[in-house]
């Protein structure tokens, strides 16, 4: 039997209300292509599973302590059965009926080996300050690499990817970033990615400054297996550049309400993403 066009793969654990907003749009979507959903779930407690059940998807289960970014991708790649293999994060959903038509449009050119969508903050206050202005990812090392890739910074938050590449790469045992090494590889090999800036996906995070300290400190850890080093020298530049201070005291001047962790940010994420790049040794989840 031939397998489908477009395989899905989605990562989940407590993915909660947008987990099922992610869904309710997976199978809106207005495509001609055969499609096919498939979920590795490492654990949840929620109503992440009772969700999968009302919709024709393909569930694998994993135990959470057998979870790594890398390796839990490789397997729900493994599991899929299309020719183009979209990874879409349990919390992005998509934004209209047309995201997975834009997203796999562009390989019609066969020189193409993988297509990133654009990520849209959702309308909401809550929602963390600094991903709503557009100022998460100050920090030098991202310049550098947006730099080096053509202005693009593979995400699998909403990426699709042709089978054969990743047959021929796969991710590996990668902790964290595992997007930014296969990205490394891809452009070492020569391959193209091409960005899709109408594959939009709604995709935003609120954070405690625990959470946040860990996203931070996860963050150097996987820039370390991309092969990227955020010197002493840049934190302590990131630490002293006045722009992001200019948007905290804009903000409040005109009384919009932050948290700890939005006061906090511009300090937090030059030490921890430091910390996390020369000593932390592992993942530090979330919660």
């Amino acid at each position: 039997m031939q397998g489908p066009d477009i395989s899905i793969v989605l990562l989940t654990r407590n993915g909660g209300r947008q987990f099922r907003d992610c869904l309710r749009q997976i199978f809106s979507q207005e495509i001609h292509d055969s499609v096919e959903v498939v979920v590795v779930d490492s654990g949840s407690t929620d109503s992440t599973l009772d969700e999968i059940e009302k919709y024709p998807v393909r569930l694998f289960q994993i135990e959470p302590g057998d979870f790594r970014f890398g390796l839990t991708r490789d397997y729900g790649f493994s599991q899929a059965q299309g020719r183009i293999i979209v990874t879409l994060s349990q919390d992005a959903v998509p934004c209209d009926k047309y995201w997975l038509r834009n997203l796999i449009a562009p390989f019609k050119n066969s020189d193409i080996a993988a297509v990133q969508g654009v990520d849209v903050e959702p309308d909401s206050p809550d929602v963390f300050f600094w991903e709503r202005k557009g100022r998460f990812y100050f920090t030098r090392e991202t310049k550098r690499w947006l730099d080096a890739h053509d202005g693009i910074g593979l995400s699998f938050v909403n990426v699709a990817i042709r089978r054969e590449v990743w047959e021929r790469h796969h991710f590996g045992d990668v902790p964290m970033s595992e997007d930014k090494v296969f990205q490394k590889m891809l452009k070492e090999n020569r391959y193209r990615v091409y960005l899709a800036r109408d594959a939009r996906v709604y995709h935003g995070h609120t954070y405690t400054v625990r959470t946040l300290i860990n996203r931070c400190e996860n963050e150097g850890l996987g820039w370390r297996y991309a092969g990227v080093d955020y010197r002493f020298s840049d934190m302590l530049l990131d630490l002293l550049s006045p722009g992001k201070f200019k948007t905290l005291a804009r903000a409040v001047i005109q009384g919009e309400s932050l948290n700890a962790s939005g006061l906090l940010f511009p300090l937090i994420r030059p030490l921890w993403l430091f910390k996390g790049n020369h000593f932390t040794k592992g993942y530090r989840f979330y919660s």
